[in-house]
């Protein structure tokens, strides 16, 4: 839980509201006994005077609306309002501080009595009347539309043809979501069948719903991008999440011929596009925008330093002076992998090493949160005045967030600069299960991850991969060796993986990642949707199509950092590789060339923690590499299992629940017999550190990156990687019975 990152400008007004799961909230908003609230009269007016600005009619920052019923409680990209609960609502987060970014409204603070009526509004189940909806009933899609776009998805050109030739109308008829034969044709078809319905009165300025076009979808085929701007394709038309097709062209890899198309036929330079250029390390790119007028030093520069590309900075550099980048470094971890060039070259233009975000979090308290941190980077930024001392407002210092991730030699160095812990030691559960047995620990926990499944989407509106992916993996596993299940549970998850992911179609159309994270989220959701024997269909297509376009040239990808589930590029690797694999068309042409980058990009790279090595031993069993390869990849693994039977995140930690179960089920998956030694030591960990609730407990160690919330799983702020962790070892002992 994608692409072009967003500038950090747009972060604040572009994209507005998004940015509000960053981090757990300081404080928790106490319930208070309130009135009823009436939407009209209480709620309404604060909108429309302190909202609809920048969310209504005229504009819609971020494609967030705020003026019609249908739009706002959908949000963007992600839902902004979660009826009955406020505490993870983005829009209440938003207004009540500035911990996850610019406070909203940026004209100012609501006032006590407005925070309070759309807290209580919310809670009380964001009721908003049938009368005041503003909602415009979308028009029924054309049967023949539909039927026309399933042949050219499935690739039945006769039939595709006797209809061109026979109703020739229903070529720009109204398909799903408003979007177009013809904007299908763009999609699957090859340029000759674009061609054909182009001629036979195909309009190809004609957009969906989203305000998507034709010549956006087929951005990243120069052919047929050529063939649409010929007949009049607006290179500059915008989407309603602010996309155009030169800025979805300036985020793909080896897309500057497709740019130039798009800069010789009059597409102007929109924000965004330089960063985006500069985020896949596009030199070429960004000096074709340059050239044609973009300019947005700043933030491309800042780009450009995470993706490791000086020549980008020069490039832009050369162009315009850049102003200093105090920020530089916030922005630069985590995860940075501790480039030293990266921030050599961040504190020479600028960067303040003590600089702050929203959360209170300093440069060396972001830096240090790295699996893989360099000590020499944290030894650089200590040498150049990073003040090891600072606490957050919580109280807490670089070296308790160091002490998280257990990296000795980063330890010493914040001890020696004067850095001192205040997080108290977490005290582990010790009730644990006696006499465990496999089908005993399986029956106990699988109950308890059905119900909290559920109850994590609606709290949260978001589909995740450790409450709901790893759970449906759990219960389809579960279900194939005769373990009771609640069908009814399962159903219902069932549905709400669908729904989120099919209400996510345009923004993934558009190279944005609708699940949160990044592209690896995207991998993760195609994992569950394959376990619980989803079809394809045009929803999958869309997260397929996204996984390709956002795969760098040497085979892996990049995403967000939150360990250990989101910070690997093994992981990422391992489960888009696959999910591109249970998905992809038959017609696909680049699938099988994407899986290989992948393969190619695990056999060559070097694991460090469990997590990587772990999820090279999944992807290179998945990508069906050579046995030498895997047999190496396994022994790696394998040596890391500690005496104890289990393994630990990382060589600094002690063995849990979430490495041990995933390491099992990856040696399982490869080929390892259940009843060989390791596994059985392994599975006879996980049976000791079983609790008697059904769960196993894992301390977190990532920066919270939303709102903190009760799923009704045990271990309080630890419970998402406590989830996670009890979703691998079920899965581990199932496997093992």
């Amino acid at each position: 839980m994608s692409a072009a990152r967003p500038t950090r400008a747009s972060l604040m007004a572009a994209t507005c509201l998004a940015l509000l799961f960053s981090t757990v909230s300081k404080t928790r908003v106490r319930a208070q006994t309130t009135p009823k609230v009436d939407f009209e009269h209480d709620v309404q007016p604060i909108l429309q005077q302190r909202c609809i600005g920048c969310h209504g009619p005229t504009q819609q920052m971020g494609g967030f609306r705020l003026d019609r019923r249908r739009a706002a409680l959908a949000g963007a990209v992600r839902p902004m309002i979660i009826p009955g609960s406020s505490e993870s609502s983005r829009l209440y987060r938003r207004v009540i501080g500035p911990e996850f970014g610019a406070q909203m409204p940026p004209t100012g603070p609501l006032s006590a009595r407005e925070t309070e009526m759309l807290k209580a509004w919310i809670d009380q189940g964001a009721v908003w009347p049938d009368s005041l909806a503003n909602d415009v009933p979308a028009p029924p899609p054309d049967s023949g539309a539909l039927r026309l776009t399933e042949m050219i998805r499935a690739g039945d050109m006769p039939n595709v043809r006797t209809i061109l030739t026979h109703d020739p109308r229903v070529i720009n008829a109204r398909g799903r979501d408003g979007a177009t034969p013809l904007m299908y044709a763009a999609l699957y078809g090859d340029a000759d069948l674009l061609r054909k319905m182009l001629d036979a009165g195909g309009d190809p300025n004609v957009r969906n719903d989203a305000g998507a076009s034709a010549l956006m979808w087929a951005v990243d085929d120069l052919d047929k991008t050529r063939l649409l701007l010929e007949r009049g394709a607006d290179p500059n038309a915008r989407s309603g999440h602010g996309r155009t097709p030169l800025l979805l062209a300036a985020g793909q890899i080896d897309s500057a011929p497709a740019v130039q198309l798009l800069l010789e036929h009059g597409a102007t330079v929109p924000p965004g596009a330089l960063t985006a250029a500069a985020t896949r390390g596009s030199e070429d790119v960004i000096r074709l925008l340059l050239s044609a007028g973009g300019r947005e030093p700043a933030d491309a520069a800042i780009a450009a330093l995470r993706s490791n590309c000086i020549h980008c900075i020069d490039a832009i550099a050369a162009v315009q002076a850049l102003p200093p980048l105090r920020d530089a470094l916030l922005n630069l971890f985590p995860p940075a992998a501790g480039q030293v060039d990266a921030v050599q070259t961040a504190l020479r233009l600028g960067a303040d090493v003590n600089a702050e975000d929203p959360q209170s979090r300093t440069v060396l308290m972001k830096a240090v949160v790295a699996d893989q941190m360099p000590p020499h980077v944290v030894r650089l930024l200590l040498e150049r005045g990073a003040d090891a001392t600072v606490k957050t407002a919580d109280g807490f210092t670089a070296l308790d967030f160091a002490r998280g991730v257990g990296n000795l030699k980063v330890i010493d160095l914040l001890v020696k600069a004067g850095a001192t812990s205040n997080r108290p030691e977490v005290a582990a559960p010790i009730s644990f299960v006696s006499n465990n047995s496999r089908s005993a620990a399986v029956m106990r926990s699988l109950p308890l991850l059905q119900k909290t499944a559920v109850e994590f989407y609606r709290k949260s509106g978001c589909v995740s991969c450790h409450h709901n992916v790893l759970t449906a993996m759990s219960v389809a596993a579960a279900r194939s060796r005769n373990f009771p299940v609640d069908e009814t549970l399962q159903r219902k998850e069932l549905e709400t993986v669908v729904a989120d992911a099919s209400g996510g179609y345009d923004a993934l159309m558009q190279g944005l990642v609708p699940f949160g994270g990044g592209p690896a989220s995207v991998g993760y959701v195609l994992l569950g949707l394959a376990a619980q024997q989803h079809p394809p269909d045009l929803v999958t297509d869309a997260m397929v199509r996204l996984l390709r376009l956002s795969q760098l040239p040497d085979g892996h990808w990049q995403g967000a950092n939150r360990p250990p589930i989101e910070a690997s590029e093994f992981t990422y690797a391992a489960v888009n590789l696959r999910g591109i694999q249970q998905f992809q068309s038959p017609r696909c042409k680049t699938c099988a060339r994407a899986v290989e980058r992948a393969v190619e990009w695990l056999s060559h790279s070097r694991p460090v923690t469990t997590e990587d090595r772990v999820f090279r031993v999944f992807g290179l069993a998945w990508g069906h590499a050579g046995k030498s390869v895997v047999k190496a990849a396994e022994d790696d693994l394998l040596a890391t299992q500690q005496s104890d039977g289990g393994w630990a995140q990382l060589p600094s930690l002690k063995s849990d629940a979430y490495a041990t179960g995933e390491a099992l089920v990856s040696l399982h998956e490869a080929g390892m017999s259940v009843n060989s030694t390791a596994y059985q030591r392994g599975t006879q960990f996980l049976l000791r550190t079983q609790l008697q609730d059904g769960s196993w407990f894992v301390s977190k160690r990532a920066h919270p990156t939303q709102p903190y919330f009760e799923s009704g799983f045990p271990h309080g702020v630890n419970q998402y990687i406590s989830t996670a962790a009890t979703n691998w070892a079920t899965l581990a002992l199932i496997d093992g019975r």
